[in-house]
């Protein structure tokens, strides 16, 4: 494994650096707002960082393994098309936009617009795993893949904020524990899954949540879970040309 030291570089030069390096596994640390680590990376490499990753850790990528030890700013996963981001903090806002594969997981909160415009296709699911909240507009004009908001994070803020779901017509959120309905937005149904079998879809990220995180998988399970779709998939055919009903 190949250790760079972030403190080391300027922006330009660390990304360059790192991109140079033929190693599979690759450590940096010092991180401290570095932004664009791992961004467009279409290998399995895997990137361990340890500090608080800037802006777009892991945009566009396409396969490498990421572990964040600490937190992410903006954009964590943008556009992200296959791979494995794993962070051991929190992320601002816009986590996932634009996720058209692959798996984020994020052990503690998530700021605001998780989610936006994710997307699949095929076998392109992609996956995210929030542990403790995520802010408003979660999930907003989501067209595919699952969002799992776990609420483990022991404070008093609500599961999501305002207007989860809102113009969202694919995918699922899945909320666990207590659902805060007034902050649904009014195009989503939600129904209270009350089967073990309802829960397959979404167990084995349920486990690899666990793993990662070192908790008890029957701690995670013991709230009920709440899966919302939406109520029309074709919500704004009002607007397009020439539309016949």
């Amino acid at each position: 494994m190949t250790v760079v030291d972030a403190g080391q570089y300027d922006q330009a030069s660390l990304l360059e650096t790192l991109e140079k390096i033929s190693d599979p596994e690759i450590e940096v640390v010092q991180v401290n707002g570095q932004r664009y680590l791992g961004c467009g990376w279409k290998n399995r490499k895997k990137l361990i960082l340890r500090g608080t990753a800037g802006n777009n850790l892991g945009a566009f990528a396409d396969g490498p393994h990421i572990l964040l030890y600490g937190n992410g700013q903006e954009g964590v996963g943008n556009t992200m098309s296959e791979g494995l981001i794993v962070v051991h903090g929190r992320v601002g806002d816009i986590a996932g936009y634009g996720m058209r594969g692959g798996e984020l997981y994020i052990r503690d909160n998530a700021g605001y617009r998780l989610g936006i415009h994710m997307k699949a296709y095929i076998q392109k699911q992609p996956v995210i795993v929030v542990g403790g909240r995520a802010g408003a507009f979660a999930g907003e004009y989501m067209a595919g893949g699952t969002i799992i908001i776990l609420g483990m994070t022991d404070d008093s803020w609500p599961l999501v904020g305002s207007w989860c779901g809102t113009g969202m017509y694919g995918g699922a959120i899945y909320l666990r524990g207590e659902v805060p309905y007034q902050n649904l937005a009014p195009n989503t149904t939600c129904q209270v899954l009350q089967e073990e079998k309802e829960l397959e879809p979404i167990r084995p990220y349920l486990q690899r949540y666990a793993d990662y995180f070192n908790y008890d998988i029957g701690e995670i399970l013991s709230q009920p879970f709440t899966r919302v779709t939406p109520v029309n998939q074709r919500l704004y055919k009002h607007m397009y040309t020439g539309f016949v009903s």
